[in-house]
């Protein structure tokens, strides 16, 4: 994984004396600063502007919100859902996958950074208490800005002293600031998983499948609970013998009991996404399986393609504790079902998960 470097940092007026934009200003010493009077003005639009994607992970926005930091993840249509919550503190990443749904979801210039962390920071003390499960990585990686940044320290304390659970979720192996402190068990480090083929072709500027196992590795030492999310899987020649090597490059050095859970989902789309990635990543070849659309407007594999998929990978997974929570992400009842033998709801351990 590449070291962060930005070319320009834009800011707004009253961003500018927030400790942590003065913090950022001094690490990118180098950078262009670029004041702008809103973010209004570093719109654009994504897929008539696929070049300007690649720009936006060179730049930085440093501005403020009120509110809205906390929100519950909007699911999709006619799917079953995890419960699960998300933060925006952070809007935009520096790693570059071709399948990544920012590219045709946000519509800043740059990756947004809200400066006045202690108003992100008292929203988040607040959904905590109503014992949530709260996770950081749907709107950026949760730790690629850990050596900037540093709010983990305080998101993981918080959670320390709440019923809810906090989850990093992460393409990094950057767990350095996060090994000596106090969590009680309370914060989940998670990892997003695919073949090394994959993410040598699709996830480029991301840590190496091995360098993923070992940071693992090393919070189950910390006494962290960790899991995977298998998300998405990509189906390519030879997809079950390249899943199954990962599986077993990962799961023997981690005990079962660490593990807080494993998520399973299909490479999904929507149709805005595919002229960016034939722009940005002409040799990818993640657009050329068989999809379908879906209600809910998004390309997907077809049913039987990830049904086979997700059996196949459950199944290695298995192997290494029957126990083992294993969901589907944003899939319908009728996939349960086929994959599983019934809906989550009626599945020991998540049942709290999604009810």
């Amino acid at each position: 994984m590449t070291s962060l470097n930005f070319s320009k940092i834009y800011y707004t007026k009253d961003a500018l004396n927030f400790p942590l934009s003065k913090k950022i200003i001094r690490r990118f010493a180098d950078a262009k600063l670029v004041a702008v009077d809103s973010p209004r003005s570093l719109c654009f639009r994504a897929q008539k502007e696929p070049q300007t994607v690649s720009e936006c992970k060179k730049n930085l926005f440093l501005t403020t919100r009120r509110e809205g930091f906390i929100e519950k993840c909007p699911g999709t249509k006619g799917h079953l859902c995890c419960n699960y919550f998300v933060t925006k503190n952070i809007l935009g990443c520096p790693m570059d996958c071709s399948y990544c749904y920012l590219q045709a979801y946000l519509n800043i210039k740059a990756t947004t950074i809200f400066v006045n962390e202690n108003d992100f920071f008292a929203e988040f003390e607040k959904a905590a208490q109503k014992a949530l499960r709260i996770g950081s990585g749907e709107f950026s990686d949760s730790l690629i800005f850990d050596e900037i940044v540093d709010q983990n320290k305080t998101l993981i304390e918080i959670c320390s002293k709440s019923p809810s659970l906090l989850e990093l979720k992460t393409k990094s192996a950057n767990i350095r600031k996060l090994l000596n402190l106090n969590h009680r068990g309370k914060t989940v480090i998670a990892w997003s998983i695919n073949p090394q083929k994959i993410i040598e072709t699709e996830e480029r500027k991301t840590s190496s499948v091995y360098e993923r196992a070992t940071a693992a590795q090393a919070a189950v030492e910390a006494g962290y609970p960790v899991a995977f999310h298998f998300d998405p899987i990509i189906h390519f020649k030879n997809w079950e013998k390249e899943y199954k090597k990962t599986v077993d490059a990962i799961f023997p050095k981690i005990p079962p009991g660490k593990i807080a859970w494993v998520s399973i989902g299909a490479l999904r789309f929507y149709p805005s996404l595919k002229p960016i990635v034939r722009e940005r990543f002409p040799r990818s070849k993640i657009l050329l399986g068989e999809f379908i659309r879906g209600d809910d407007g998004k390309f997907r594999y077809l049913k039987s393609i990830r049904t086979e998929m997700f059996k196949k990978i459950s199944g290695f997974i298995r192997k290494f504790g029957s126990d083992i929570k294993i969901y589907l992400c944003m899939e319908s009842a009728p996939v349960w079902r086929k994959t599983f033998g019934r809906t989550p709801e009626k599945i020991k351990n998540l049942d709290l998960i999604f009810r």
